[in-house]
């Protein structure tokens, strides 16, 4: 049985399109060095993608390191985040972040993820016309 820490493949975005849908329709979340894209996904929990470059971040033990936080956090904070596709994008700094730097910045992120889709799915509709 897998608990709330453990990455199951279903919690991760896997094909190209997934990765271009969250890019193209989802919203996007900045701070530097690092970037967020989110969207809703229509299934029952949060899914991660990561898109850390080498062009952003070039010593592959820092792209490593970097990938291997942010997955560590995200299997952290899965149980509380709505159900969305994230994708985690490099910008150029990035591997001079230390681990706790990055990890602050990721609680910033979650934070924000959370709060940003609860106001959106709690924003009131509009109104209907009684006949």
């Amino acid at each position: 049985m897998l608990g709330p820490a453990s990455f199951p493949p279903s919690v991760r975005l896997h094909k190209p399109a997934e990765f271009k849908l969250v890019f193209a329709e989802g919203r996007k979340l900045r701070r530097a060095p690092i970037g967020l894209s989110y969207r809703p996904n229509g299934t029952p929990q949060a899914r991660l993608g990561l898109a850390i470059a080498k062009k952003a971040v070039a010593a592959s033990h820092d792209r490593n390191r970097i990938k291997r936080l942010i997955r560590e956090d995200f299997r952290h904070n899965r149980a509380r985040l709505p159900m969305v596709d994230l994708v985690f994008f490099a910008q150029p700094g990035l591997a001079d972040l230390s681990n706790t730097a990055l990890r602050s910045l990721l609680a910033d992120l979650w934070t924000q993820v959370i709060e940003r889709c609860a106001r959106s799915s709690s924003a009131p509709s509009a109104p209907t016309s009684a006949p």
